[in-house]
């Protein structure tokens, strides 16, 4: 799994809509209010760690990020919420959305608090780099990416010397080759390209097999929905259908759980 980076920023504010991945939500700007009743500090730390032990952490983008707010009663029960900062992909997002609600509820306000309601702007975030040392060559690498080629490459030499050979830091070897493509250098690029290929596909199987079975013991709609999605980055779409059937199977609610299937057929038949 991708480094697991999790902000939490607590806003006292009021909001209005529906927060399910199921239908539309929908979500009013709040408005800030300075004026704390209680000290939230170690309720906030219990949000924290639920919603971390709870999210089934996608590691399938080079840096992904989703931004939510959602509004909690006293009881801690989601009663509102959206998303603020997509990260572009469906199933990233949702991940953030089960993720809140396989946590609730949150618990009890504090004793001492007279507040009826909370909202919390949470942001979730991966990586696929592990290190601080391999963020910073990485980072260099694509600061001279485009004004001094060789500078750029010899930070990612470095980064892929330190990595070896690890599977799941294929996209190093990808963005190499597009370096070396870029001055030239054909045939080895050909060849990082070829790396990433391979690289990439054992880290897509290696995924398959443990959100398999990740899924067969959560047995949530959720967690089938990313089986299948992990099936067709492999191309396996038999799998991928099969998968699906048992997400809609959990929640027939979801229209596009539906949808998608449908695009699964298709290229099953093609």
């Amino acid at each position: 799994m991708g480094r697991l980076l999790l902000l939490i920023l607590l806003c006292m504010c009021f909001i209005s809509g529906v927060f399910a991945s199921d239908y539309p939500s929908y979500y009013n700007r709040p408005s800030k209010n300075q004026q704390l009743q209680a000290d939230f500090s170690e309720y906030m730390s219990n949000v924290h760690s639920k919603l971390q032990k709870n999210w089934i952490t996608p590691d399938f983008l080079e840096n992904g990020h989703v931004r939510v707010i959602f509004k909690i009663d006293r009881q801690g029960n989601v009663i509102a919420g959206d998303i603020i900062e997509s990260s572009g992909n469906q199933l990233y997002d949702e991940s953030a959305v089960d993720a809140i609600h396989k946590s609730e509820p949150f618990g009890d306000f504090p004793e001492n608090s007279s507040r009826q309601t909370i909202t919390i702007n949470y942001s979730f975030d991966t990586s696929f780099i592990k290190t601080e040392k391999i963020k910073e060559l990485y980072n260099q690498a694509k600061r001279y990416m485009y004004s001094d080629k060789k500078l750029a490459l010899n930070y990612l030499n470095q980064a892929i010397d330190e990595v070896g050979y690890d599977t799941e830091s294929y996209f190093l070897y990808q963005r190499r080759a597009k370096i070396k493509e870029a001055m030239g250098d054909y045939l080895s690029a050909k060849e990082d390209f070829e790396k990433y290929e391979m690289l990439k596909a054992r880290s897509d199987l290696k995924r398959v097999h443990a959100l398999k079975h990740q899924a067969e013991i959560e047995d949530t709609a959720f967690a089938y929905y990313y089986l299948a999605y992990a099936y067709e980055r492999i191309r396996d779409y038999e799998g991928a259908i099969w998968a699906i059937n048992k997400a809609i199977e959990r929640t027939d609610l979801n229209q596009q759980y539906k949808r998608y299937r449908t695009e699964l057929v298709k290229y099953y038949q093609n």
